[in-house]
């Protein structure tokens, strides 16, 4: 709380400070901060893409987590990218180094897609004239006294997808869209490196997300064993396990409980983020949980298997693709919101995902091959 109270304290000084800088339009430097992980970056690349439609002369930042730092530096319509982890920011002297890089940036206009503390104070100590946030649907004491030194709030709305609320956002600069269309882009060499790991394979591909980073939303290692074999027994297709370099012992551990050997392709820890998405536009279907490769899938229009268990499908969901959606309603669900996440099952029974069984999951994926 000390940091609200210095900046309420020196708000007159501060607000001051910001306003000599000026408000340039066609503002010239536009910060956005999305410091989440991937499928949260590939859920803001409509912002970066309808920023700079509208000032194709300004200068977009954009501070990100280290993690997609590769698919960043790819998005043609970002200048700059600032990876930024939250150990760089913690404590007051954190605070003050992050203050002290926004303020050198010189930026008209910053945007945090990340409504928290942190960034609050840095946009403000770094004395940005325009500054702009969602204010989420639950929000704590500490943010709400927070919000304040924005200039302008856009509120999230129960049951309105996140992606819209983002586009809201952009409306207090004047940038009028409903285009939600995400986009992921892929490195030069990319395609050549998935053509030499999938050979002369000239059936379809079905590819599974081993795991997922938050492990409430995971399916266990033997129902993907079981969906797999159950695919390879009743469809003439290739199965390929995608996961990073931390997913390796995972998938090993798939491989070894699945009955069928053969038709199975580990890609896991094979390719570096900027290539995977040459290896995704290849899939014939995709099979995955609310994780950050099914948002990749979906700006690819690759057709989707969704398993999104615990979390509002009405705030945040694939849009882009064809997409079967299998889930159960429980009377718990959801329990997972895209500003309140959870991390564990209170009934430690995760049923939200354990219920969906393979048949449903084959049968969602024969469906869309059909189509």
């Amino acid at each position: 709380m000390i940091y609200l109270f210095l900046s309420y304290l020196f708000f007159p000084l501060i607000k001051l400070l910001s306003l000599l800088r000026g408000k340039d339009k066609p503002f010239k430097k536009i910060l956005v901060i999305q410091a989440a992980k991937i499928g949260d970056f590939i859920c803001s690349t409509h912002l970066f893409r309808e920023i700079k439609k509208t000032y194709p002369n300004s200068r977009l930042t954009v501070m990100v987590n280290p993690i997609v730092k590769e698919i960043a530096e790819l998005n043609p319509y970002i200048d700059e990218v600032i990876p930024i982890s939250s150990k760089g920011y913690k404590g007051f002297l954190g605070k003050i180094r992050l203050a002290n890089l926004i303020r050198k940036g010189r930026y008209d206009v910053g945007i945090t897609l990340n409504p928290n503390l942190p960034f609050t104070i840095g946009m403000l100590w770094g004395l940005i004239p325009i500054r702009l946030t969602v204010m989420p649907n639950f929000c704590g004491l500490t943010f709400r006294l927070a919000s304040k030194f924005f200039t302008k709030l856009e509120p999230h709305a129960s049951g309105r997808l996140v992606v819209e609320t983002y586009l809201k956002l952009l409306n207090h600069i004047d940038i009028k869209t409903d285009n939600i269309a995400k986009e992921v882009y892929q490195s030069i060499e990319a395609d050549k490196r998935v053509s030499e790991f999938l050979g002369l394979i000239n059936k379809p591909l079905i590819g599974i997300a081993v795991s997922s980073g938050n492990k409430l939303k995971e399916i266990a290692s033997k129902k993907i064993a079981e969906i797999i074999d159950q695919i390879l027994k009743e469809i003439d297709a290739y199965i390929v396990l995608i996961g990073s370099a931390q997913d390796k012992l995972k998938a090993q551990e798939v491989l070894s409980l699945v009955k069928v050997k053969e038709r199975i392709l580990d890609s896991t820890g094979r390719f570096n983020l900027g290539e995977l998405p040459a290896l995704i536009k290849k899939l014939s279907v995709f099979i995955g949980v609310d994780t950050g490769i099914t948002y990749m899938a979906d700006a690819l229009k690759v057709p989707i298997v969704y398993i999104p268990g615990p979390i509002d499908t009405s705030e945040q969901r694939p849009v882009e693709s064809r997409m079967i959606s299998i889930f159960h309603r429980l009377s718990c669900m959801p329990c997972s919101f895209v500003f309140k996440t959870t991390s564990f099952c209170k009934y430690n029974s995760k049923d939200c995902i354990n219920l969906v069984t393979s048949e449903e999951i084959v049968l969602a994926v024969k469906k869309l091959l059909e189509n």
